[in-house]
């Protein structure tokens, strides 16, 4: 495996990925090798391991799946995985059997990351978005998204939203919520969209991420986000905002070696 230690090499390598242009940040902070076109990038943080992204640019498709193989095996044999206290890895969706033949895997989930550029199309209730704080509103942001969605995943009160926005009914009460976390880039990314049960279907969701959208693109000239796969209700509300897939991941924890 070769070492890559700059980031214009690794987006040069990858055609220009928005995946690599605007997740990864610039100095990479780990290690990033890089074994018959595909790159291995550490993953650091809360969930450290490794991201294994096949670099398409100029790289046959026919032979990818033997190379994302080959790239794993390297991965695993050349003990990166216990040097660097890895206990997860992400690979794409359509080379999961291979991971799984390589790799001891176990629990996780299957997601996509998303990007625009473009800006949405202006819904007039987007005038009715009011901001909310992260640390004053967060006992009514937790309440609510715990009350409304059965996959609780944003982190509320701890700072990692850096914006959030609302919707509320005639008596107050929270209806639609939405926030804005920072990739590593410092690019805004979508996170905790959640809508009241009972208000489901009225077009919240889309109005609330349009401006939060809206806003990123004003600030950064692009915005991102993730999406579990099995949600088609979320990938056509996000489709019709302009967003694209340019990662769909299938992410599982390391099974403990022993």
């Amino acid at each position: 495996m070769d070492r890559l230690t700059r980031h214009a090499d690794l987006l040069a390598l990858s055609g220009g990925d928005p995946w690599v242009r605007w997740a990864l940040p610039d100095p990479l902070p780990g290690e990033v090798w890089l074994h018959q076109g595909v790159a291995l990038v550490q993953r650091t943080g809360h969930r450290p391991g490794f991201w294994v992204a096949p670099l398409r640019a100029g790289m046959p498709a026919v032979d990818e799946p033997d190379r994302m193989a080959a790239a794993l095996v390297a991965l695993r044999d050349g003990e990166h995985l216990g040097r660097l206290g890895s206990r997860s890895v992400s690979v794409p969706q359509e080379h999961a059997a291979v991971a799984h033949r390589v790799l001891d895997l176990g629990d996780g989930g299957d997601w996509e990351w998303m990007w625009t550029t473009t800006l949405p199309d202006v819904d007039a209730r987007e005038r009715d978005v009011i901001p909310l704080d992260d640390g004053r509103d967060a006992v009514e942001l937790e309440e609510f998204t715990r009350a409304n969605n059965p996959r609780v995943w944003t982190e509320v009160g701890t700072g990692r939203v850096h914006r959030w926005v609302g919707l509320r009914d005639e008596s107050g009460q929270l209806i639609a919520i939405g926030g804005a976390e920072l990739e590593a880039t410092g690019i805004p990314h979508l996170a905790g969209i959640v809508t009241a049960v009972e208000r489901r279907g009225a077009g919240l969701a889309r109005v609330v991420s349009a401006a939060l959208t809206r806003w990123a693109l004003e600030a950064h000239g692009v915005c991102t986000l993730g999406m579990f796969s099995d949600n088609d209700a979320a990938r056509r509300l996000y489709a019709g905002l302009g967003y694209r897939t340019a990662r769909a991941w299938h992410s599982r924890m390391l099974a403990p070696r022993g």
